[in-house]
């Protein structure tokens, strides 16, 4: 029964489809969830997909051609062996890095839906017989027609952005639509530098509104800042109307924002996951045409029009999404409330001055403590956000060690592998000779399913290794090498790397689990210092020293330049070009100082490299 369920697991993998939905920027930027969550949201029951998510995160990252080549080497590294027959994309560098790596192995065969995507030009270029998708248009002529109705005298139009990729083109497609307008002067400030934009807008021209298009890249004083940090800078100087084309924007708190045609994240992502569903359904491609308006929606800010004197529900908009809406007593009756608190305030102020003469000690006192409980909020964040980077760096390198992991199953089941080819094949000649009698087929199986159960067996070892469980345990140095040498030993005898244990076993308190990835990654990084340095016989000596509860794992392969020395355990620093991460040895000392209190230390022996692990 095992062994049926087995098979009919393998034989529904074959027939599911491996998608790929490559983000360009980060899962915390709100524009992107919105995109996910409208592409996973469409695509939920459809069991028959293998669903991979990646993030680019090219706000930070600037997707120049050296950091693309690294990533398409870590993808191509993470996936190796995954065929991929979907690629669904969000904004343009992700559509343009997958466009560079289209033809090598990792993108080859998949048919790619996009999302979110600016470069209208690219709806004349693209092959029609593999990429479609959803293009990112914007309406500026209608969000000039609501400036006209929002501000009688216009005469100047400000169109400001980041000077990111996605920004420029969007200026661009502005400027166009705007060529024939002769009666509004349009100025354009596309820069990074948000200290430029304030002072380029101390003095604007006061009969003018603003287009804030993408505000999500500006940096200050060289750091990068936070779209909505920008959004409520730029309303500080500039206090006259600002429309939006996106819907992220529309309720920035503490800004000038009125809303504006926009185009609407959520609505990006479901449709294009719709484009798949058909392409699924039997579809062909180049059959699914290109969307490029139908995700807009027309978004109004109602407070924030109120502060200009503009009613939001007179402006006669049809199927509009109304936002930061007076829902509180205080909101509705807020005039009246205002007046009877004037009258009632004067008298109280009054009482309050001749009963508490120590009142602004007493609000100083609270403002300290306001003020403490500020600092303590920002300190947790700060340690929550931390934390929440070394989590991903921990996911990244155990994804990493499982690459390796592949390899060992590969050499742990070539044998029996080979064993039950060999036993299928002399099956025939095997009742020939003994008949078909129920003793000797009895024989036949049960000798067979000696090796399948060691396989299976096998399968259980890796499962162990990489299950999710930190739990802290008091645990046997010399165990835990042992259970990890199991994992790769076969792939050391086939290198011919011979592996020795010296020294007298000890115990430390922690998660084994975390202590193996440890172990797993510095054994895995000998054997391929052996194997690219040309070492015939490559050995590897594991001392474990109970006395000053130290482990130190040696090699003869080469050792480590001194250049280098001081920045391998930098986090993404790697000399394995293609195939390396960058990522194993920063996340080993990190786990060992983290959560072990101990050191992570590395030196040059002679031939050789040594790391040693220390304990407290």
């Amino acid at each position: 029964m095992r062994i049926l369920i087995t098979v009919l697991f393998l034989v529904m993998s074959l027939f599911a489809k491996n998608v790929l939905i490559l983000n360009s920027y980060s899962i915390q930027l709100a524009w992107t969830k919105g995109e996910l969550e409208g592409i996973l949201k469409t695509l939920r029951g459809k069991k028959d997909l293998k669903k991979y998510i990646e993030f680019m995160d090219t706000k930070i990252f600037r997707p120049n051609p050296i950091r693309m080549y690294n990533y398409y080497n870590y993808l191509n590294n993470k996936y190796k062996g995954i065929k991929f027959d979907i690629i669904i994309t969000t904004d343009d560098n992700a559509l343009n890095f997958v466009r560079k790596y289209k033809n090598d192995g990792l993108f080859k065969n998949a048919k790619v839906f996009f999302c979110g995507v600016n470069n209208l030009s690219l709806a004349d270029i693209l092959d029609k017989y593999i990429y479609t998708g959803v293009f990112e248009k914007k309406e500026p002529l209608e969000n000039l027609k609501f400036a006209e109705k929002i501000k009688k005298d216009l005469k100047y139009v400000y169109i400001v952005s980041d000077a990111s990729i996605s920004g420029t083109l969007v200026v661009k497609q502005y400027l166009n639509a705007f060529k024939h307008i002769k009666n509004i002067k349009f100025i354009v400030i596309n820069t990074k530098d948000l200290n430029e934009v304030l002072n380029k807008l101390k003095n604007y021209h006061k009969n003018s509104v603003m287009m804030l298009l993408t505000p999500s890249s500006y940096h200050l004083n060289g750091k990068h800042v936070n779209y909505v940090i920008a959004s409520q800078m730029i309303s500080k100087v500039y206090n006259d109307p600002i429309i939006v084309h996106t819907d992220i924007f529309v309720n920035i708190p503490n800004t000038n924002i009125v809303g504006g045609k926009v185009t609407d994240a959520f609505s990006q992502g479901e449709e294009v996951a719709k484009k798949v569903l058909e392409y699924l359904q039997g579809v062909p491609i180049e059959h699914i045409p290109y969307t490029f308006e139908k995700a807009n929606k027309m978004y109004l800010n109602v407070k924030n029009l109120e502060k200009f004197g503009i009613d939001a529900y007179s402006l006669g908009y049809k199927n509009a999404i109304y936002v930061n809406k007076p829902t509180t007593f205080w909101e509705i009756y807020k005039e009246w409330i205002v007046t009877f608190i004037a009258v009632i305030g004067v008298i109280l102020i009054f009482l309050i001055v001749l009963a508490f003469k120590n009142r602004k000690l007493r609000q100083y006192n609270e403002k300290i403590r306001e003020l403490n409980q500020s600092l303590e909020y920002r300190v947790q964040k700060a340690v929550d956000e931390i934390s929440k980077k070394d989590q991903i760096l921990a996911h990244q390198t155990r994804l990493a060690a499982m690459g390796e992991m592949i390899g060992a199953i590969a050499h742990q089941w070539r044998q029996p592998l080979n064993t039950l080819a060999i036993n299928l094949q002399l099956l025939p000649e095997y009742v020939e000779e003994h008949g078909c009698d129920e003793d000797a087929l009895d024989e036949f199986v049960e000798k067979n399913m000696k090796t399948i159960f060691f396989m299976s067996s096998t399968i259980d070892d890796f499962r162990n290794f990489f299950k999710d469980d930190n739990k802290k345990t008091l645990f046997s140095i010399k165990v835990a090498l042992e259970d990890t040498l199991k994992l790769i030993n076969e792939q050391l005898k086939s290198k011919n790397i011979e592996v020795k244990i010296n020294g007298d076993d000890f115990k430390v308190y922690g998660s084994k689990t975390q202590f193996q990835q440890v172990l797993l990654n510095l054994i895995s990084n000998a054997k391929d210092a052996i194997e690219e340095n040309g070492v015939q016989k490559g050995e590897i000596e594991i001392v474990i020293d109970s006395k000053n509860k130290t482990v130190s794992i040696k090699d003869n392969g080469g050792g480590i330049d001194e250049k280098i020395m001081y920045k391998i355990f930098d986090p993404y620093f790697t000399t394995k070009e293609v195939k390396g991460s960058g990522i194993g040895l920063y996340m080993s000392k990190t786990i060992i100082e983290k959560y072990f209190n101990g050191k992570l230390e590395a030196s040059n022996a002679k031939n050789g490299a040594i790391f040693t692990i220390k304990f407290n």
